[in-house]
Formats: structure tokens, sequence, C-alpha cells
């Protein structure tokens, strides 16, 4: 069965614009690697398979350091962003990057984190699935939206016990 014209331009101008947004997601990808890269991965601890990047040794400037990293990370979710991902990738990422300054920014314990968590390089991972396959499954990232609800719904039961708890407390009346 032939297709008519019209029906041809229309499947050749869809392959441009997959072919065009291809090119975008490689060029952006390669960028967004090369800052991460550099930011978690740029030198080999000898002796180790570890790799270091300049996020650790930068965060040991206290408050801009970490607002820099942040910035950066920031920079990742945006260009995800700009790529149409799904909405709860793009809150996984904010969340990568919100812990990461969160936790970075306590001294010392925040750059042994920085060292392990590669906030980065985990949001480039999560760029690249997406980019190349917008139609992926985002069910973990829901689950993990789930368990952080369940997490603050425990902490907020917990709370009100607590507080009722310290309310019921009868206080003894100071004898005359």
């Amino acid at each position: 069965m032939a297709i008519g014209r019209s029906a041809a331009r229309r499947c050749a101008s869809v392959v441009r614009v997959d072919a065009r947004r291809s090119e975008r997601v490689a060029a952006t990808e390669r960028r967004i690697s090369a800052v991460a890269r550099v930011l978690d991965d740029l030198v080999r601890v000898p002796g180790t398979g570890h790799r270091v990047g300049l996020d650790p040794i930068v965060g040991l400037v206290p408050v801009f350091g970490d607002l820099a990293s942040a910035l950066v990370g920031a920079w990742i979710v945006v260009e995800a962003w700009r790529f149409r991902m799904p909405g709860v990738v793009i809150a996984r990422m904010v969340v990568n990057v919100a812990v990461d300054l969160t936790i970075g920014a306590i001294p010392i314990v925040g750059d042994v984190f920085d060292l392990v968590l590669k906030s980065n390089g985990r949001n480039v991972e999560l760029f690249r699935r997406y980019a190349r396959d917008p139609g992926a499954a985002t069910g973990p990232h829901r689950t993990f939206f789930a368990g952080i609800a369940l997490v603050l719904a425990g902490l907020a039961w917990l709370m009100i016990v607590v507080i009722g708890r310290i309310l019921s407390i009868e206080i003894p009346a100071p004898s005359p």
C-alpha cells in the first residue's frame, strides 16, 4: 500500500525533528557529562578504584563552595527541564541537588558525603536515560517519593505523640 505525498512529508518531518532532538540531546549530554566528570570524577585516588572531583574540594570553602556546586547541579536540572522530562524525574534530580547542598554544608561531614554521593553524576545518568527514552518507566521515582511521604507522615505522627505525652504530664503544684 502506498502512502500519499502529504503523509510522506509528515513522516520525513518527524524524522528530521527526531534527528534534531537526538543531536541536541547528544550535545547537551556531552556538556553536562563533562562538567559532572570534573566535579565528581576528575582524578583516580591512587591505590583505590575511587575517583574524586572538585566538588568536595570546592565544598571546603564555607557557604560559597556548596552554593557554587548547587548552582551547577541546578543547571543540570534546568537542562533536563528544557527537554521536557517527566516531572517526577525532575523532582528526583532536585532532591539530589538539595541533599548535596544541605548535607554538603555541614563542615567535614559534608565533604566526606560529597565524595560518596556524587549527585551531579546521578543527575547526568537520569538525564541520559530519560532524554534518550522520554517514555521510560518512572515507577522507581514514584516509589521513592511515596517512601519519603510515608517517612514524613511517620515523623509527623511521632511528633504528635511526643507532644501529646509532654502536654499530658501532670506537674505537681508547689507545696506551700
